[in-house]
């Protein structure tokens, strides 16, 4: 049985890091649009001593950055819409999400950020703020999600036209709320990690976001 330790949650550091795991074998099973690989490792573990070898298979999809796009001065986000494959058995496989994409080989997470931003709501960012780092699924998936609250200006956005890059067959619609009514949609319209987990973190910052950013 697992020993719990009693402490303060924003002093707890991991007793362990990515040197304390050892990699026996690693093999490639897929490689297309996602990769596969099936890993075999072991761990020290809390007692002391070493796991026996433990055999995994993982789906790799890299490094991606969220965007939560917020204009400070008339309090209003901007979500978008779109078609998601993996959703068909959803009530509607057309989710609101964040602006995303995924970090391509020599960009760093700012400048993600301002071109998912451009490319999938037609907005330029201004000021743009780390808020939180997430792994998805860390049982099976290898992805680290960035995410960003980003400043713009809500009555630039052309809401009638819709975004996203034809090569990719991106078709996104733009939805624009007032943050209240956008933080409200948590209780009957979001269903993906990244929007939820950017509406609620603004709704415990954007006191704070509006008093540093309208200074």
């Amino acid at each position: 049985m697992s020993k719990s330790i009693e402490g303060n949650p924003s002093e707890f550091m991991p007793k362990y890091d990515h040197s304390d795991v050892e990699i026996i074998k690693e093999e490639s099973l897929y490689n297309g649009f996602f990769k596969m690989k099936k890993v075999t490792l072991k761990h020290r573990l809390f007692n002391g001593g070493w796991s026996g070898a433990i055999e995994r298979e993982m789906m790799i999809r890299g490094d991606a950055v969220c965007v939560l796009l917020y204009d400070p001065i008339e309090d209003k986000v901007l979500l978008i819409e779109q078609f998601r494959a993996c959703a068909v058995k959803h009530a509607s496989p057309w989710l609101l999400e964040l602006v995303a994409g995924m970090v391509e080989e020599g960009e760093s997470n700012e400048e993600v950020a301002r071109r998912e931003s451009l490319e999938e709501a037609g907005v330029e960012v201004e000021r743009l703020e780390w808020m939180l780092n997430f792994v998805p699924s860390p049982g099976g998936l290898v992805e680290y999600l960035k995410m960003y609250v980003g400043e713009f200006d809500s009555t630039k956005v052309n809401l009638a036209k819709s975004y996203g890059l034809e090569g990719e067959n991106e078709d996104i619609r733009l939805h624009l709320y007032r943050a209240d009514d956008a933080i409200a949609l948590l209780k009957t319209n979001i269903d993906n990690a990244s929007t939820i987990m950017g509406l609620q973190w603004l709704a415990l910052n954007k006191k704070d976001l509006r008093a540093r950013w309208l200074a």
